[in-house]
């Protein structure tokens, strides 16, 4: 620990630094420690705090991804990375690092323990914005590392000379200890802060890009924190609090289809694949686009990256997926693709979405309550890959991720927002709530549904969160058919309505039965109970595996796939249906990563990486 520390006393230097491809300002400025007595003077700590943040998502992505499910190695996989993969990891792997997420801790310590927090413009308090952003880089920071290591040292002192590293002596906390820390306890609390918008408004620093989108939005974290603990209704409500104060609704998206597939398939006579030939809603409004306005965008937070080292800090990212954003030769842009893949989807990502069904609405006119499905897998699986034909060997062709050649990595997206929206309605006990996210999307329509939504969570939207009525009426049902809610399984499974409404055979009793009765054979349990209560934890258990399942198509390689596993097998842990067993989350997550590892995870330090 000491080591880890150490590597961030000098504080002044690093925080003054900027993130010259982030900012456009004088990185040599000079100020006197602590510096931030005037309204512009944190400008510059903030930009050495983002330049941590970008130093740290490298680590942060490679570790989700690589002990995950959803990639894999090939033979020219760098042996660090590999290690990850394998979970054979040691304090030696250049990417097992907490000191990247205490350098971010440091430097957010350092500047709420000297910012003036009383400058104002009138009544207006201009420091408050900037400084509840930093509160919640600090709390990110501080998930990651209690999701990589268990148990961590919390401290929200900043420490600045080796006499402070020397006699550090905070307290090791887990997840539950370091949320109440967080978001409940002292003049810092993070829910002190809630409702407050990003800092810096329009202020464009980096390719006219609104500088704000760098920061995390309080509400979102404090949702992320309170899931994370099991603490769900929480959770929601801050997510809800997100969605509603920001307008942000789940859009109407389609992903690509396959062309080739489809054409090489026996399709329906009513199905017509060029109703959506070149859709590609999905992954331009997530990925293409950085939007000055929080409303209809995609985007939540991201950290982007340099075009060149001597700018700023560079990622690695690109390269580990086939693609070499830093190429500057002349022999044009395919010199740019790599053949020596160090990352692949795996096995099982390849066959979830393979596996997946693909709903739609008769071609013929007016059969627009005919529906059907097709079996061309989820088709944000094709999206989010190029395909470029092999030069050497005839036929072969190369898949190229298309999410990291734009050097950016995306935090939070309004979709992590909705399906954690979700996974906490589904533990808060109502399963319906959540796949009606999935399905339909949440508009005043379902308070006249008879076919899975019930009348406590009808209740549920009408009182606690009140989507369907007043202003929430009015935002998530909207005046038009573009202006609502709607389903997330039709980003890849849904052409036109096909996931939707009463005659959609995207139905919850279908897809929930089918998911308990994979369970009971992948376990070898029976989940036919006449126990109210055990009926309802098998129902939650099945449709949190179902958002499991749309997880992995909605955000795979974005850098969260283990830290959802790991959550999700701890809520089981702590609640699942009495036939389950204990340690079924330990179970399950065993056989998640069956493919990658013999580890046994129903011992939870083999959920952790080795602390350094």
């Amino acid at each position: 620990m000491k080591k880890t520390i150490f590597s961030v006393v000098a504080m002044v230097a690093l925080l003054v630094s900027s993130c010259s491809d982030m900012l456009d300002v004088d990185s040599g400025r000079e100020v006197e420690t602590p510096g931030m007595n005037q309204a512009s003077d944190s400008l510059y700590f903030v930009a050495g705090i983002l330049q941590a943040v970008q130093q740290a998502v490298d680590a942060y992505v490679l570790q989700n991804e690589m002990r995950g499910d959803l990639a894999d190695v090939t033979p020219y996989t760098e042996l660090d990375i590999r290690q990850l993969a394998n979970f054979s990891a040691t304090t030696s792997n250049k990417y097992d690092s907490a000191y990247v997420y205490y350098r971010v801790i440091n430097n957010c310590n350092y500047y709420l323990a000297h910012r003036d927090t009383t400058i104002l413009d009138g009544t207006y308090n201009v420091v408050r914005n900037e400084y509840a952003a930093v509160l919640a880089f600090r709390a990110w920071a501080y998930l990651q590392l209690v999701r990589n290591y268990g148990k961590v040292k919390f401290f929200t002192r900043p420490l600045e000379s080796l006499t402070d590293i020397e006699t550090d002596n905070s307290e090791e906390l887990g997840i539950h200890e370091i949320v109440a820390r967080l978001a409940d306890d002292g003049e810092q609390a993070l829910r002190r802060f809630s409702g407050c918008e990003r800092p810096y408004g329009t202020w464009a620093g980096y390719d006219g890009m609104w500088l704000g989108q760098c920061c995390i939005p309080v509400d979102v974290m404090l949702g992320e924190l309170y899931l994370e603990a099991g603490r769900y209704a929480e959770a929601a409500d801050y997510y809800f609090k997100y969605l509603l104060q920001n307008r942000v609704v789940a859009v109407n998206l389609l992903s690509s289809v396959d062309m080739n597939k489809a054409y090489n398939m026996n399709l329906p006579s009513d199905y017509s694949p060029t109703m959506v030939q070149g859709s590609n809603e999905w992954f331009q409004h997530n990925f293409e686009q950085f939007s000055t306005e929080a409303t209809g965008a995609g985007t939540i937070t991201i950290i982007p990256f340099a075009a060149d080292k001597f700018r700023g800090v560079t990622t690695v990212l690109p390269s580990l997926f086939g693609y070499d954003y830093y190429y500057s030769g002349s022999e044009g842009s395919d010199s740019r693709y790599l053949d020596e893949l160090q990352i692949v989807p795996s096995s099982v990502y390849n066959q979830l979405a393979d596996s997946s069904v693909y709903y739609y609405t008769s071609a013929f006119p007016g059969q627009e309550n005919v529906k059907g499905t097709v079996a061309l897998g989820d088709q944000r699986a094709y999206t989010r890959f190029m395909t470029r034909d092999g030069e050497d060997v005839a036929n072969d062709t190369t898949k190229y991720l298309r999410l990291y050649q734009y050097a950016v990595v995306w935090l939070f997206r309004s979709t992590t927002v909705w399906l954690h929206l979700a996974e906490a309605f589904n533990r808060m006990g109502h399963p319906d709530a959540a796949f009606a996210i999935l399905k339909d999307g949440i508009t005043t329509s379902l308070l006249s549904d008879t076919t899975y939504i019930t009348d406590a969570t009808k209740e549920l939207w009408v009182s606690r969160y009140p989507f369907c009525t007043g202003e929430g009426a009015t935002i998530f049902s909207g005046s038009t058919a573009d202006e609502r809610n709607y389903g997330i399984h039709r980003h890849g499974c849904g052409d036109q309505t096909g996931t939707e409404g009463t005659f959609s055979m995207y139905q919850m009793s279908t897809e929930v039965a089918r998911k308990v009765a994979e369970i009971d054979k992948m376990f070898n349990l029976n989940s036919a109970t006449s126990d109210p209560d055990d009926s309802l934890k098998v129902l939650i258990n099945a449709v949190e595996d179902l958002l499991c399942d749309e997880y992995a198509m909605e955000f795979a390689f974005e850098g969260t796939r283990y830290s959802d596993l790991m959550r999700l097998a701890r809520h089981k842990n702590e609640s699942s249906p009495a036939s389950y067993g204990a340690n079924f989350g330990g179970r399950w997550l065993t056989r998640k990563l069956a493919h990658k590892t013999d580890k046994n995870f129903e011992d939870e330090s083999n959920w952790y990486l080795p602390m350094k």
